[in-house]
């Protein structure tokens, strides 16, 4: 996960949080404590650099809301950090929400990937406005990506 902001992740830790994610969004799926279910959510929402956990679930689970909730996390995320993120971790964060849409293009929950896709979007808008060597940089690695 080189390249990705936050430390070296703790597989057991990354492992516990995606399963309590998961439980949350099946509480919520099954109308079961959703007062709970929401804090649990929220508490990854609002973590402080949760990009190692968010990208593990993204690529490690297998419950769509759980994906589409760890792609929201790393949209409210960077946009919260944005100014704390040196310009490595933000063309990581870019680049990689690209690859999985494109990746995934044709997975049946399209919804995770308009997520992932919106996310993408949202911060190409951040970083275009900030450093736009940046954001052409990134342009360049996807047109090398998809051609």
């Amino acid at each position: 996960m080189q390249g990705f902001p936050g430390g070296l992740p703790d597989l057991a830790h990354l492992q516990a949080t995606m399963n309590a994610i998961e439980h949350a969004c099946s509480l919520i799926q099954m109308h079961m404590n959703p007062a709970e279910a929401e804090s649990v959510i929220a508490s990854l929402h609002s973590s402080h650099m949760p990009y190692q956990t968010c990208r593990f679930i993204i690529e490690t689970s297998k419950v769509p809301n759980a994906r589409f909730q760890a792609a929201g996390a790393i949209g409210d995320a960077a946009i919260r950090e944005w100014g704390i993120l040196i310009d490595e971790n933000k063309r990581s964060l870019i680049i990689f929400c690209l690859q999985y849409v494109m990746e995934h293009a044709s997975a049946p929950d399209a919804y995770v990937q308009s997520k992932v896709s919106a996310v993408a979007a949202r911060l190409l808008k951040r970083g275009w406005l900030g450093n736009l060597v940046c954001c052409m940089h990134i342009l360049m690695c996807m047109s090398l990506f998809i051609g």
